[in-house]
């Protein structure tokens, strides 16, 4: 007997998320009627108008983004090179081992306070922060998917005089491009957490800095406002684009 289509639809992963978002809605709102410090989602969607209407947020976000942007793509070329290297030689692997290990285990936090204290306001600590954050997990994974590839065909190229290059090029990145889509999403929800607390300790503008204006102005829902903006954000960025390319990458190499 086949299950019937009411059934199937709500049983379905939309279905599933549908209710989790509502779930959270839910208990936001209750939060918000048990505590009077927590602002709901009314008075966030006014706040949050309100920065509109005073043209904070585009300039504010624009520049986030701009900083986030090197960050991640500085760390996505530093991580793919070093973990090719990791993943091709065990001299390599012995020696970046202990320091990707050090970078995976250091939050966020962290390395804010350094780079503000390092190299001040500014741009440049958002951006040291991103890359610092997130380039760990861009080379642990390149470096597992680069051992995974098939030992006899790496001995076939070294046998038939491969140059390093061609084999990089034509056997190495193809086999392994689910896990570097895998370590850049990693990279970028990692490395969009520090550059926002990277702004919120150094200033210079940002999403971050809007939300610490708020946060010591004492107005919850302003700052709650631009917490729902960046959040909002990262989640649809990785339901709709990352999620889809982590897919596609690995759907391609399979086949």
């Amino acid at each position: 007997e086949s299950t019937p289509a009411w059934r199937r639809r709500l049983t379905s992963d939309r279905a599933a998320r549908a209710a989790a978002m509502l779930s959270f809605f839910l208990v936001w709102i209750l939060l918000s009627l048990l505590f009077t410090r927590v602002p709901g989602p009314v008075e966030v969607t006014q706040r949050l108008g309100d920065e509109f209407a005073r043209g904070e947020v585009f300039g504010n976000f624009g520049s986030t983004l701009y900083r986030f942007g090197v960050g991640v793509l500085l760390a996505a070329v530093v991580g793919i090179a070093v973990g090719v290297l990791m993943g091709l030689s065990p001299l390599s692997r012995a020696f970046f081992e202990s320091t990707v290990l050090v970078g995976l285990t250091i939050p966020a936090i962290i390395w804010a306070f350094l780079t503000v204290m390092w190299f001040g306001f500014g741009d440049l600590s958002p951006i040291i922060t991103t890359f610092l954050t997130s380039v760990p997990f861009v080379i642990v994974n390149v470096a597992q998917g680069v051992r995974g590839v098939s030992r006899e065909l790496r001995d076939m190229s070294s046998t038939y005089d491969v140059p390093l290059s061609g084999r990089i090029r034509d056997l190495i990145l193809p086999a392994v491009t689910g896990y570097i889509a895998a370590g850049v999403r990693f990279a970028i929800i990692i490395g969009w957490n520090g550059v926002l607390l990277a702004e919120w300790f150094g200033g210079g503008g940002g999403v971050g800095y809007r939300a610490r204006f708020w946060y010591d102005a004492n107005q919850y829902g302003g700052f709650a406002a631009w917490v729902v903006l960046f959040v909002g954000f990262i989640v649809l960025l990785d339901r709709f684009v990352l999620d889809r390319a982590i897919k596609r990458s690995f759907r391609w190499r399979d086949g």
